[in-house]
């Protein structure tokens, strides 16, 4: 009997050394897959021609954020990420990923507009701040400079100890100090809009051109487009209103992600005879329908069916293990000292 108490005390002392690995987990708050072979911008853009631009290395498939607990993570899977040919700092050279955040917080300035990417939101999707990753070189924050940084109404945080690039196979991770975000309690019930743009350290914004035919350095804006979709890009590009974008997905109350149809839709909404910039999303007029007789109002509703997002606690086994073992041994030694 005496054994078995040992026993069972030295289990209980492994439990309680073992609580503070569990407390420190990561936990998976957004999780969202991105359509693959969607890397088209409003469904009809190419690459340029250049062989450096291999296929994929535009195309998001994943979206993720972790909650690290003194950091956040936001995780960014390609296609394939192209490898670094021009030997970013960051360990990479060819995407520049822009992340817009509207948080649960009221009474914040908030924008519409974007960094260089020639498309706005919606109000209810105006950011409270912006984290824009591109490859790092030289010392100030994108635009001015080429590092990354993270933006919020009228000021400018340039990446540092609290803003970290990681590379992970086709992942690109952004760790930011919760130090420096706000609302992180509530991430969860965030407005989150992920576009990826062609990183162009000589282009305007640092966000690489759209041409009406493309080139060794410039988007095809025609690769996949029809007649009428020609014209309307043509007309775009010379007005400066052209979406450079090549991918997009967005979390919110609304959306857990976005298929190919609605993204290649909001990026095709801007209008060239009002000079207007592609909305993300795009605010839709109802076909409304009146009869003369009951002077009815029919209004036309559309839903969307959307994936759901499940939080997930990552626990690190390995390390819990150990400290199972080593509280095993502890509470051996514990309980042999206490019973003797």
């Amino acid at each position: 009997m005496l054994n078995i108490g040992r026993f069972l005390l030295a289990v209980i002392l492994a439990i309680i050394l073992g609580v503070p690995v569990l407390s420190h987990a990561q936990r998976v708050i957004v999780d969202i897959s991105d359509p693959e072979a969607d890397d088209r911008g409003p469904g009809y853009y190419g690459y340029p021609a250049n062989p450096v631009f291999k296929p994929g290395v535009f195309d998001l498939i994943r979206f993720q954020v972790v909650d690290e607990g003194k950091y956040v993570a936001f995780k960014f899977t390609f296609k394939d990420l192209g490898g670094n040919p021009w030997g970013g700092p960051n360990g990479f050279s060819l995407q520049s990923i822009h992340v817009y955040v509207r948080t649960t917080q009221t009474g914040l300035p908030s924008r519409t507009d974007t960094l260089g990417l020639n498309i706005v939101f919606h109000p209810l999707f105006a950011w409270h701040f912006a984290i824009i990753i591109v490859p790092g070189w030289e010392e100030k924050v994108v635009p001015e400079g080429q590092r990354s940084g993270i933006y919020y109404y009228g000021r400018s945080i340039v990446q540092d100890d609290v803003l970290r690039i990681i590379i992970e196979g086709d992942t690109i991770i952004a760790r930011v100090d919760k130090d420096i975000l706000i609302d992180v309690e509530n991430i969860a019930s965030w407005t989150i809009v992920v576009a990826i743009a062609s990183y162009d350290g000589f282009g305007p914004n640092r966000v690489r051109p759209v041409g009406p035919t493309g080139g060794e350095w410039v988007l095809n804006g025609t690769r996949y487009a029809t007649p009428e979709q020609r014209t309307k890009i043509a007309k775009a590009i010379a007005a400066g209103i052209e979406p450079r974008v090549l991918d997009l997905t967005t979390y919110s109350p609304q959306y857990k992600g976005v298929d190919v149809a609605t993204q290649y839709r909001w990026l095709d909404s801007f209008n060239v005879d009002l000079n207007l910039m592609a909305m993300i999303p795009p605010v839709e007029l109802k076909p409304v329908t009146i009869t003369a007789v009951t002077t009815e109002t029919k209004t036309e509703i559309k839903t969307e069916t959307l994936p759901v997002t499940t939080a997930i606690t990552q626990i690190n086994w390995p390390i819990s293990i150990v400290l199972l073992i080593v509280g095993l041994i502890v509470g051996a030694i514990v309980v042999r000292f206490i019973f003797r």
